[in-house]
C-alpha cells in the first residue's frame, strides 16, 4: 500500500490524522479510479432490476452472475451506511462497537465494516461476537422502525421484541468481557421483502441491504428502506488518530492506522 494521506500531517509532537477507508475508496475516486472493480458477491438468489424482483426465468438466468460493485458504488452505499447509523445516534466514539451477524450476506457485511470505520466506529469480525447476536435475527419487518424518524421524532415507539433480541445480545456480549459502557449495533437479517422502488424513469441503485436490519439501543432499522429515505444524510469520512482502536479480529486487535493492510486484504482485495 502506498503512504497515507493525512488528514493533518505528522509533527514531532503529534501523530497526525487519517482513516483508511479514504485511502481505499475516497482517494482512488479523486484519481479517477471510479470505475474500478473492488467489491464482489455470490450470484443472488432472487436476482433485481430497477429495485425490482425478476420473476422471468430467461432475465433469472441472464442476470444470475456474481455481484459486481465498482469503487463509486462502494463508496456511495457505505457512506449512506455511516449516514443511517449517524441517524440513529452512533458518532464514531471508542465506545460505540458494531457487531455484523454471521447470516448478513457478504457485501452487505462488507459495506457495514466500511461505514462504521467511515466514521470512527469501531467493528468487531471475531466469530464468537457474530455468534452472540444470533437472537436478533428473527426480527420481522413489522419489528422496524424508520432510522430517521427514531431521531427526527420524539414519539416514536420501539418494538418489545427487538429491544427483548437486542438486550439478550447485549447482555452475552458482556458476559464475554465487553466493557458495559459499550454501546453495541447489531447488524443482522430480518424477514423483511425488497423495498419497490415504484415506478422510476431513472436507474434505481440497489441499496445492497435487502433482508438486513440494525439495531442500536432496542431500535431497529430496515436498512434496505433506511437507503432510499432522503432525510438520510450520507456520512463524511472521518479523521482518526493512527493509534485509535478500530477492528477487533479473531487473531488481534487492529488501530486506524494497521486496520488498512486487513481491509485491503479482506475486505476490499480489488482495491
Amino acid at each position: 500500500m502506498t503512504d497515507f494521506h493525512y488528514f493533518e500531517a505528522p509533527t514531532d509532537t503529534a501523530a497526525g490524522t487519517l482513516n483508511p477507508v479514504y485511502e481505499l475508496l475516497d482517494f482512488p475516486i479523486v484519481m479517477n479510479g471510479a470505475d474500478d472493480i473492488v467489491l464482489t458477491g455470490p450470484s443472488p438468489d432472487k436476482p433485481m432490476v430497477d429495485g425490482r424482483e425478476v420473476t422471468d426465468p430467461r432475465l433469472v438466468k441472464a442476470l444470475s452472475k456474481p455481484v459486481e460493485l465498482d469503487r463509486a458504488e462502494v463508496l456511495d452505499r457505505s457512506a449512506k451506511l455511516g449516514g443511517i447509523l449517524r441517524a440513529m445516534g452512533i458518532i464514531g466514539t471508542e465506545n460505540e462497537r458494531i457487531v455484523i451477524a454471521e447470516d448478513v450476506p457478504p457485501i452487505a457485511r462488507a459495506l457495514s465494516i466500511l461505514g462504521a470505520v467511515r466514521i470512527g466506529a469501531s467493528v468487531d469480525v471475531r466469530s464468537a461476537a457474530a455468534s452472540s447476536v444470533s437472537s436478533v435475527s428473527s426480527v420481522s419487518a413489522a419489528d422496524t422502525v424508520s432510522c430517521a424518524d427514531a431521531t427526527l421524532s420524539a414519539d416514536t415507539a420501539s418494538s418489545a421484541d427487538a429491544t427483548s433480541s437486542a438486550n439478550t445480545a447485549t447482555a452475552r456480549l458482556s458476559a464475554r468481557g465487553v466493557d458495559d459502557a459499550i454501546t453495541s449495533v447489531l447488524v443482522h437479517t430480518i424477514d423483511a421483502p425488497p423495498i419497490n422502488s415504484g415506478r422510476a424513469s431513472v436507474k434505481v441503485i440497489r441499496s445492497r441491504f435487502e433482508g438486513v436490519g440494525i439495531t442500536v439501543a432496542g431500535e431497529t432499522a430496515n436498512i434496505d428502506q433506511a437507503m432510499r429515505d432522503s432525510r438520510v444524510e450520507s456520512a463524511a469520512v472521518i479523521p482518526l488518530a493512527p493509534d485509535r482502536a478500530l477492528i477487533v479480529t479473531d487473531q488481534r486487535a487492529l488501530d486506524a492506522e494497521s486496520s488498512l493492510e486487513w481491509l485491503s486484504q479482506e475486505i476490499l482485495p480489488g482495491a
